[in-house]
């Protein structure tokens, strides 16, 4: 008995000294595929700190003098999109140099044609047109420099065999895209069925899986609600009276559910933060970022934001997004003036750089983002990882035309052009920023800054510009801060004023 219990108790003493087992790793709480558990996502600290990106429009839209000559249809033009002088890594040295922290390609636009290596449908950008997996190669070179990848998707044509259950095979010369009674794509009311919509999710899903972007952005067909918002749906309580102006030709609620669930879900697996951006009012507020369409937001605003900027005018169509030497260049001054802006106003700017169809840059193209990437090497501190402040600037200039598509009206000549009188307001880590928009020749005052605003008598410490040596002039007035400039510019556009400031 003594042996036994002495057995017993040597084995509980080497129970009690062997290491304690590594606690077990808590599982991510995954989102469900609903709406209310959509909002329990958050938009990523490094988002908000991100402020400039940069993606491409390349596709069979690029052969645009062709399309445009001979009426091609793009399952045609695709055989003419050869992008022999495309370069991943030249494309992302590029964007790097016009100071982008993030960059990606549009995956997917209008069209049936995928430009990754799609194991779902043969109609893919390596095995037509210029046979090259652009979103992975894209995806390599971005990654390796340290840059955050965000991925585009603006289709929901279907081209090829219709999804990994349904091996139908979708003809690219049929037009499957225009509401009708054709057969596995529109079931009652001209809405898309379920057969159709299950090919669309697994498009859009590999296109997460195979590349782990940090962010997509999901454009035509997702929620379908620019034209109805465009027109005012709602307006005054009151319901517009034609019911056709109500038809929204988008993808079923469930179907984006599975789709935002499925990315975000995906990225708890990878272990990081990503996001989306959507248009308009395709899905509930408070999920992810709202995108504004090659326009602008007129004030502050207090929900985080971003604008994709198309870098040319739209002034010919059919091709605005892509490349064509027929629309006009926006330089860097007015591309400066405007990410300025938008930063002032709790936003970021996605800009569009649209290559040509063999894969190269526009030389006036890369001019002006070389000189985007020297204002932002001078003066990022301005605008990289601050926030905006109480005001988000002042001065004559505003945004004529709001809202998705704003610039493209009256093909751009209504963007507003900026004095030395307009001037943006950002700060970071006690520092307030105020960006002036144009060289002054006189002293300016800064009606927001006087000390019977919202700063106090004897806050201000020091004031300096950016990129000069010389000492700054400047007076603490009751209703304005009077500062003079001095003789030499620091460089060729926006002029970033640094105000540090006393702790009271």
């Amino acid at each position: 008995m003594k042996k036994i219990t002495s057995f017993i108790l040597l084995i509980i003493g080497l129970a009690a000294c062997a290491p304690n087992p590594s606690p077990s790793k808590e599982k991510p709480e995954y989102y469900e595929a609903n709406w209310s558990s959509l909002q329990k996502h958050q938009t990523p600290q490094w988002l908000l700190d991100t402020k400039f990106g940069i993606y491409s429009h390349w596709g069979a839209q690029s052969v645009t003098l062709e399309m445009q000559q001979h009426d091609m249809p793009a399952h045609e033009a695709i055989t003419h999109w050869k992008g022999n002088k495309f370069n991943a890594a030249e494309w992302v040295q590029l964007f790097k140099d016009a100071g982008a922290q993030f960059a990606g390609p549009v995956a997917w636009h209008v069209n049936g044609c995928l430009n990754w290596d799609s194991k779902i449908t043969d109609w893919n950008s390596l095995k037509k047109g210029p046979q090259i997996d652009i979103y992975g190669e894209l995806a390599r070179e971005i990654k390796k420099a340290d840059m955050k990848l965000v991925a585009s998707f603006h289709s929901t044509t279907l081209w090829g065999t219709m999804s990994k259950r349904d091996d139908t095979y979708m003809e690219p010369g049929n037009d499957y895209s225009k509401r009708g009674n054709t057969p596995k794509v529109h079931g009652a009311g001209g809405r898309y069925n379920s057969e159709y919509l299950e090919g669309w999710l697994d498009r859009m899903t590999e296109g997460y899986e195979l590349y782990q972007p940090d962010m997509v952005w999901v454009d035509v067909g997702f929620g379908g609600t620019v034209g109805p918002e465009k027109k005012h749906m709602i307006k005054e309580g009151k319901i517009m009276q034609s019911d056709k102006d109500l038809f929204i030709d988008g993808i079923r609620e469930d179907i984006q559910q599975r789709y935002i669930s499925g990315y975000f879900n995906a990225a708890l697996d990878w272990g990081k933060e990503v996001d989306l951006f959507y248009k308009s009012n395709d899905i509930p507020p408070g999920i992810a970022m709202r995108d504004i369409e090659n326009g602008n937001l007129d004030g502050l605003q207090y929900d985080p934001w971003i604008a994709d900027i198309n870098m040319q005018q739209h002034m010919v169509w059919p091709t605005v997004w892509f490349y064509n030497p027929k629309n006009e260049i926006k330089d860097a001054n007015m591309l400066i003036d405007m990410l300025v802006d938008i930063t002032a106003k709790n936003g970021r700017v996605l800009l569009n750089v649209p290559p040509k169809a063999d894969g190269s840059f526009a030389e006036n193209i890369k001019q002006e983002l070389y000189k985007m990437g020297d204002w932002l090497n001078l003066n990022g501190e301005a605008i990289y990882s601050t926030t905006p402040w109480v005001f988000y600037g002042e001065g004559p200039a505003y945004v004529k035309n709001t809202g998705h598509h704003g610039q493209g009206k009256n093909k751009g000549r209504d963007i507003p052009s900026y004095t030395s009188e307009d001037i943006r307001f950002t700060q970071k880590d006690g520092v307030l920023y105020a960006i002036v928009l144009d060289w002054p020749t006189e002293a300016i005052e800064i009606k927001s800054l006087g000390y019977e605003g919202k700063l106090y008598p004897d806050e201000i410490k020091n004031i300096s510009l950016i990129g000069s040596d010389a000492s700054i002039k400047w007076e603490h007035k009751a209703q304005s801060l009077k500062v003079q400039f001095p003789d030499k510019k620091p460089c060729d556009f926006a002029y970033v004023l640094k105000i540090e400031r006393n702790k009271l």
